[in-house]
């Protein structure tokens, strides 16, 4: 069982060092070149040093004994040695320039990767807790470790030239020197083994309390929060819980690393009685006349580099070993499959949506749900139709919704989009025909223009389209108010940022709306935020507009909803009422009897 963990081991390391040395190569390739370059220039140059250097000492200690040997002699040697160190110097100084700028390089690679996956997974993950750990594990360190891997593979692959040259060297004095450099790294090699194993089960162990750890700090820190912060005087309770989580990650850090220190000084102790054996048996050889002078320079260098390179290299191992676990989680992360199969090919949607939306006895759960949001719901939307659904809080309309652009599938029943059964088509087509105006939509804190042209943007946003859209939304008067415009930047993040209110949001995402022009407009409590007179006006110009598209309006202002073709009021996630407006007030149901409880509020 030990081999084929052992086995697998290998297999993760090797899968993880691939993928890192591909990463880097498809950041840049010419920058991956070169840094190979450079490295094995800089691991060969101190081998040719040191053997200059024993050259350069015989020929000194030869002239000084005999006289035979003037300055025009060492000349050659001494200006070799001048250049060698120059060259190494100027290529150390340009290979660390590089790596900087390639680091740079392949972070921005990494990081564009995992955001690509990120934006097309399956919603459905964004309901599981641990996804969200492991999204966490992928992300963290992103920034340093998948560069990390691939200069650590070149300056493990420059450790061994390098050691291989001073072994050339030291053999051909005595093969018991290059045994004992060899032996004086071991004890270190399965101290720092162990370490490594140590600090990433330390930090995969705690991939919740960091996460919890950050959530704290976003709360503390963000503008969406800071008035109720204050407001409600959090701060020093947050700040508590996170001091609280804080501690506990030091206290756990503290004992990982006195482990660690116990262990370092042990393989240190072993470590310098090699050294002290490998000098002492330079010594004696030296005192017996076996080595020139020359020699013993060589030696001596040759097995200071020889320990000094079996270092780098056991270190690049054990640095290998490590990062490969970390970046294992980002590659696996890159992997993720899909919640929703495709079809192959998917089938699809007609031109024009004649059939209009049917939801046909769909139930639905939740990831990890209980109870059904949606229980056996019929519903058909016609054409051309303004539908409204009503319902109390939980009752299933926004679940509608994410059933509509397949967010995630229904356990039972189908919905069909022209006819056509959306598990069958091509999600992004699907995606393409609706326009959605969700309760929680985004606010973007970049310009005006960029919050209207998001709705479509492979659209040209001129200006007349994007207006259009404001004056549609009633937001024109409000943007043209503003210093630069369209191109004014809004809310508080960037540097000339205007702040909103929540009506002007909701009207920019609206207009958002608008713009993208799409067959299905999906309105999720549309004008929650604004006014009575601009909630009226833009319900008259939707139903305008709506011509052959499909509209589908989920509010409980039922001012709002009375405009509607018909209304489909939902309880425990079914239709229970179906009609226009004075149907359902004649039928004296559910909808009458909410509709009287609104309306008494105004007499």
């Amino acid at each position: 069982m030990a081999d084929g963990r052992a086995r697998g081991r290998l297999r993760q390391l090797a899968a993880s060092l691939g993928g890192a040395l591909r990463l880097s190569w498809d950041s840049s390739p010419s920058a991956l070149r070169a840094t190979i370059i450079l490295s094995g220039l800089t691991a060969i140059l101190p081998t040719l040093m040191v053997w200059l250097g024993k050259h350069l000492v015989d020929l000194v200690v030869k002239g000084s004994a005999t006289g035979t040997v003037s300055g025009r002699d060492v000349a050659p040697t001494v200006v070799a040695l001048g250049g060698t160190a120059a060259v190494l110097r100027a290529l150390a100084t340009i290979q660390a320039h590089r790596q900087t700028l390639f680091s740079t390089t392949v972070e921005l690679h990494a990081e564009r990767r995992l955001l690509e996956r990120v934006a097309e997974v399956d919603l459905g993950y964004f309901d599981q807790p641990e996804w969200h750990d492991r999204a966490a594990r992928a992300t963290r360190d992103l920034s340093w470790r998948p560069y990390s891997v691939a200069s650590t593979v070149i300056s493990l692959a420059g450790s061994l030239v390098g050691l291989a040259g001073m072994l050339a060297l030291l053999s051909t004095l005595s093969p018991l020197l290059a045994l004992l450099g060899l032996a004086s790294v071991i004890p270190s090699a399965f101290t720092q083994r162990r370490v490594n194993r140590d600090i990433y089960q330390f930090w995969n162990e705690r991939t919740a309390e960091e996460r919890q750890r950050g959530y704290l700090r976003h709360l503390l820190s963000e503008p969406q929060t800071a008035k109720e912060m204050r407001a409600y005087g959090l701060a020093d309770h947050l700040l508590e819980r996170h001091a609280d989580v804080t501690a506990g990650r030091l206290a756990a850090m503290r004992g990982l690393h006195a482990r660690a220190d116990r262990g370092i000084v042990v393989s240190a102790l072993a470590t310098g009685l090699a050294l002290g054996g490998a000098y002492a048996l330079v010594a004696n050889r030296g005192l017996a006349g076996d080595f020139t002078p020359g020699d013993l320079t060589l030696v001596i260098g040759a097995f200071a580099a020889v320990t000094s390179q079996m270092s780098v290299l056991l270190g690049s191992l054990f640095q290998l070993d490590q990062n490969a676990a970390f970046l294992e989680d980002y590659f696996s992360f890159l992997r993720v499959e899909r919640l929703l199969p495709i079809a192959d090919p998917p089938a699809a949607l007609p031109a024009t949506l004649d059939d209009g939306i049917r939801f046909e006895d769909v139930t639905f759960n939740y990831p990890g749900g209980h109870d059904p949001a949606v229980r056996g719901l019929d519903l058909h939307v016609r054409p051309g139709e303004l539908l409204a659904v009503v319902g109390a809080n939980g009752a299933g309309k926004t679940s509608l919704v994410k059933l509509l652009l397949r967010f995630y599938d229904p356990s039972e029943g189908t919905v069909r989009v022209g006819g056509v059964d959306v598990r069958e088509a091509d999600p992004a087509e699907l995606r393409q025909r609706v326009g959605v105006l969700f309760q929680d939509f985004a606010h973007y804190e970049l310009s005006a223009r960029d919050n209207v042209a998001f709705g479509r943007t492979e659209r040209t946003p001129s200006d007349d389209a994007v207006l259009g859209a404001l004056r549609t939304a009633r937001a024109e008067d409000m943007v043209a108010a503003l210093p630069d415009g369209l191109d004014s930047m809004v809310g508080r993040l960037f540097e000339g940022g205007h702040d909103l209110s929540g009506g002007e949001w909701q009207r920019l995402a609206l207009a958002r709306l608008l713009f993208r022009d799409a067959d299905i407009w999906v309105l999720d409590e549309p004008t929650a935020s604004l006014d009575a007179e601009v909630e009226a006006s833009v319900f008259a110009d939707l139903r305008t507009l709506l011509h052959d598209r499909i509209g589908i309006v989920i509010s409980h202002r039922f001012s709002t909803v009375r405009v509607a073709d018909r209304i489909a009021v939902l309880e425990g996630g079914r239709v229970t009422e179906l009609g226009t407006h004075a149907e359902l007030l004649a039928a004296a149901g559910t909808y009458a009897r909410l509709f009287e409880l609104q309306a008494a509020g105004y007499r």
